[in-house]
């Protein structure tokens, strides 16, 4: 006979039995609730044991370095974050704000920062994430020890591939055109074979730049396009960059429209000087020194390559040609950095090239492929008149002057640096066009600013000659008697007459071409 004491302890054991058996079965069913049930289902899922919606949640942590180096991720989310405490509903209640130096005071150029231990909360495509700041101690980069500070970015299980998939990639892509809307645009200039750059400060922008409105529109709409055809240069293999050549009188604009381009891109300004590059070599070290996103800019590059060869000593040029000697880059090494191999170094760049006088480049600048698009700065037209009006007067559409200086500046040429001389030279609109409309007035009547009637003269006195040497391997056999050069004005007052001189005329102005050559 059993005792009482041996009863009760198998019934102790078949209540554990049964108890172990319950929990195990619970367990199963809280795990197959939790993978099928809903998260709204709390009555359900407090009598099956149901964790609540927010522990069914994973996390992503974002440190702000690795390793050595800053944490691209951690840059982009600080970035996103600050657009979300400007913006999004559940702003903590105290957040950080600062003002980037070097910009101005205005209330769009304030940044706003989370605070450690804070949170804010983002909404994606259907999924709510959190956005939380935690803060470690300092970290130096190259320094082992604290991580610094890191956000954790916490979201339901269920979202977990929109969030990797979608949401990092858009909060980077944000970041990134975010930084490029901000950027403040530098300009390099090239002494010894390297760029030195100062900020640049031209706040000159289409919508205050005096050129024809058709003119304008076809360039800003040429150079969004070409922004947006990475995939079109990639598919037909050709590299990702734009040739612009800029010609027209002085005083046109054409150094304006530059700084346009580059505050209308956010791209970088790389002033050549090809003076003081000494080789073709340094021409291709700079090329692929220069950053991508930027603008290589060649100004009178007539001037430049006024004695340029097209080839060098060792590539098959005349040896004993002065200009060959002493040139530092040559015709063909330029071409080489406008379409050859070389231009392939870098990625979304553009050539400009600006020039006074487009009838003195050599035809292989010019051809498509290195000159994609020419763009002729003119003189003032009414138009741009107008725009020059309003945009320093803030002089409307009707002025009582306009009929009169839109018909003189059908018969008379002005540039617009002309025209914004005089708009600048007092406050008051209607003096400011008043002298404008004298301008052109005086230009009609060929009267100068100081009241004189305008003579055009060829040459004022006898100029007295300068002559210069030739080598003797140039002379070719000649006795060791020295063989003198003269300009023109030297042949024209000793009447000899020259069978192959050239002259173009030009309004206001005679301009002579040609060299040349005499013995005595």
């Amino acid at each position: 006979m059993a005792s009482p004491s041996n009863g009760a302890l198998e019934r102790c054991k078949s209540a554990i039995t049964a108890a172990t058996s319950v929990v195990g079965a619970a367990m199963l069913l809280r795990r197959v609730a939790a993978d099928f049930l809903p998260a709204g289902t709390p009555l359900i899922g407090s009598l099956l044991l149901l964790p609540p919606p927010s522990s069914r949640r994973h996390a992503l942590v974002i440190e702000e370095f690795d390793g050595a180096y800053y944490n691209r991720v951690f840059l982009a989310a600080r970035a996103y974050v600050s657009t979300l405490l400007a913006a999004a509903p559940g702003v903590p209640p105290v957040i950080k704000a600062s003002l980037p130096r070097g910009a101005g005071a205005g209330a769009d150029q304030i940044t706003f920062a989370m605070r450690p231990g804070t949170a804010v909360v983002d909404v994606f495509d259907g999924a709510e994430l959190t956005w939380r700041l935690r803060s470690g101690g300092r970290h130096r980069a190259g320094q082992g020890g604290a991580s610094g500070e890191a956000f954790r970015l916490s979201f339901d299980a269920r979202h977990r591939d929109t969030v990797l998939g979608a949401y990092l990639p858009f909060v980077m892509a944000r970041a990134e055109a975010m930084a490029r809307e901000q950027r403040q645009a530098k300009l390099y200039s090239n002494e010894w074979g390297k760029w030195r750059t100062v900020r640049l400060r031209n706040a000159s922008t289409f919508a205050t730049l005096a050129m024809d409105a058709a003119l304008r529109q076809d360039v800003v709409d040429d150079l969004d396009r070409f922004l947006g055809r990475k995939e079109y240069y990639e598919r037909t293999g050709r590299a990702w960059k734009r040739g612009y050549l800029i010609h027209g009188p002085p005083g046109t604009g054409k150094s304006s429209l530059v700084a346009a381009i580059s505050n209308h891109l956010r791209f970088d300004v790389y002033d050549l000087d090809i003076g003081n590059v000494r080789s073709n070599t340094e021409l291709r070290k700079l090329l692929i020194r220069m950053k991508n996103r930027s603008i290589l800019l060649v100004e009178d590059v007539d001037c430049a390559l006024a004695t340029a060869p097209r080839r060098g000593p060792d590539e098959g040029s005349d040896e004993s040609s002065p200009a060959s000697k002493n040139r530092k880059v040559t015709l063909s090494g330029l071409l080489s950095m406008v379409d050859g191999l070389w231009s392939s170094s870098g990625h979304e760049r553009i050539l400009i090239f600006t020039t006074n006088h487009m009838d003195r480049l050599d035809p292989a600048l010019l051809r498509p492929g290195r000159m994609d698009m020419h763009v002729h700065m003119g003189y003032c037209g009414f138009g741009a008149f107008k725009e020059l009006a309003a945009t320093y007067h803030g002089v409307g559409d009707a002025h009582p002057l306009f009929p009169e200086i839109e018909a003189l500046l059908r018969e008379v040429d002005a540039a617009p640096a002309e025209i914004a001389g005089k708009l600048l030279a007092t406050d008051d609109a209607d003096a400011a066009v008043e002298m404008a409309a004298k301008l052109l007035r005086d230009r009609k009547a060929g009267v100068s600013e100081d009241g004189e009637y305008v003579k055009q003269k060829l040459h004022v006195g006898p100029r007295h000659p300068r002559a210069r040497p030739v080598p003797a391997s140039a002379s070719r056999g000649v006795s060791s008697a020295r063989r003198m050069v003269f300009d023109d004005a030297t042949m024209r007052s000793a009447g000899v007459s020259r069978g192959q001189g050239r002259g173009t005329g030009r309004r206001g102005g005679l301009q002579l071409r040609g060299r040349g050559r005499g013995r005595r």
